[in-house]
């Protein structure tokens, strides 16, 4: 990093004097949840939760403490699918161009986060050197959710299942079950 340019040594810091106030101010308890977070992002991303309930950050910016919340509810789905790979990881992964990758992307093949300007896959979907079988079926039938929305979906317990997430049944090969719940997803109730 640069200490020549101004725009990131005035986020730097800023950002530290947040770092520093959450250290000062956390319990023990909070920084050893925050720090049983599986990456750094994730340990900043609980505390700066538990920081945002403040009242102080709550007056000063109301949607801290749920913006925060987003951040680490992400930062752990992140985690339980086994992290999330690049274009050119998953290009790599798969044995095709990061080409390749978007264009799986842009037709419903893939899972794909954006996070900033770029898209994130997350590491569950692959087995070996393939995308899950079903997951195209999946993404068609959630096409109206978003990226994240659809990760939580695959990797949530359903009692319509039996108690087990989607992405298990992905990864067993069994899909009638799982094509069940997208239509009831999908059906109208008061039809």
């Amino acid at each position: 990093m640069s200490t020549t340019d101004p725009l990131r040594e005035a986020f730097r810091r800023r950002a530290m004097g947040a770092v520093d106030r959450m250290v000062r101010e956390s319990s023990a308890e909070m920084l050893v949840a925050a720090l049983a977070a599986a990456t750094d992002t994730g340990t900043l991303a609980r505390a700066t939760a538990d920081q945002a309930a403040a009242e102080a950050t709550r007056r000063l910016d109301p949607l801290a403490g749920a913006i925060a919340r987003g951040a680490a509810a992400k930062a752990d789905l992140a985690d339980q699918a086994g992290g999330l790979l690049s274009a050119a990881a998953a290009g790599r992964l798969l044995g095709i161009s990061r080409a390749a990758v978007d264009k799986r992307r842009g037709a419903g093949r893939l899972l794909a986060l954006r996070i900033r300007s770029d898209w994130h896959y997350p590491a569950c979907q692959f087995r070996g050197e393939e995308v899950l079988p079903g997951l195209a079926e999946v993404l068609a039938a959630m096409a109206d959710a978003s990226g994240w929305s659809i990760l939580a979906f695959l990797l949530s317990p359903d009692d319509a299942l039996a108690g087990q997430a989607p992405l298990d049944l992905l990864r067993q090969g069994n899909l009638p079950p799982l094509r069940r719940l997208l239509t009831a997803r999908t059906a109208d109730a008061f039809a």
